[in-house]
């Protein structure tokens, strides 16, 4: 969890740019016209302690608060009966419990929500590492020189004992790879082009929502999105190639 908020003194920042280059980019209007490979559906996780308390929260094995069912109980409702061609998770505790409540495991095996292979717990979608800072806030750190250049320039310094923003950022790009591979693999069977694209459901945390977002939709930086805990995010994607994606974000 990274809190914009609490960052006052924070300087505008690009952090991290799109794998598209500009070349392969293309036109907005162009997409309609396009066969979208796959659907993603981002889930942040529900609320634990720590997110009400606004500490920071990487790598830590908290799990949500009571009340969890109900507060996700929406989502829930609205997942109900769509069917998902996989389903991946954050291995963190605060993912797979949410992933239970939104797609039980009944629903799973009824065929309600039914997926082709059970739920893979993916540790390539787990929070930025915040090593030495994880269970902190603002106030306890803001006093701390090199926190403080972290927040400007979080491309440059790393938390100590924890993960550098280029690891982040290419755990994340290889999980988009591990889809692609996924995806191109799955050309071998004829495909129904006036078929809906497959939907893939990740259940993930609010960093990871946020930079997956930076990485596939043009004009998007990592402070564009805002989810909340329990919020879902949908992006159709073309899979043009290897780091190269088109993406369109939809309303939800």
């Amino acid at each position: 969890m990274i809190l914009k908020q609490d960052i006052a003194a924070k300087r505008t920042v690009e952090y991290a740019q799109s794998p598209n280059s500009q070349e392969d980019k293309v036109p907005y209007d162009a997409k309609e016209d396009l066969h979208w490979d796959m659907e993603l559906v981002l889930v942040r996780h529900g609320t634990t302690l720590w997110n009400k308390e606004r500490r920071y929260l990487g790598h830590s094995d908290l799990g949500l608060l009571p009340g969890a069912e109900q507060e996700l109980k929406p989502l829930q409702e609205k997942l109900q009966g769509q069917s998902f061609a996989r389903i991946y998770c954050s291995d963190l505790m605060r993912c797979r419990q949410t992933l239970q409540i939104i797609v039980p495991e009944s629903e799973l095996t009824s065929g309600g929500s039914l997926s082709t292979m059970s739920p893979m717990m993916e540790p390539r979608l787990r929070e930025l590492h915040f090593g030495e800072w994880d269970g902190k806030t603002y106030d306890m750190l803001k006093d701390v020189s090199l926190y403080r250049a972290w927040i400007d320039e979080p491309q440059r310094i790393t938390p100590p004992g924890g993960e550098s923003w280029a690891d982040f950022v290419n755990r994340l790009r290889k999980f988009l790879d591990s889809l692609y591979e996924w995806r191109v693999a799955m050309e071998v069977q004829p495909m129904d082009l006036t078929a809906a694209p497959p939907s893939v459901l990740v259940v993930t945390h609010g960093g990871v929502i946020r930079q997956l977002a930076c990485m596939l939709i043009p004009g998007h930086d990592f402070w564009s999105l805002n989810p909340k805990p329990g919020e879902a995010f949908r992006i159709q994607l073309r899979l043009a190639g290897r780091h190269n994606y088109i993406a369109e974000m939809l309303p939800h």
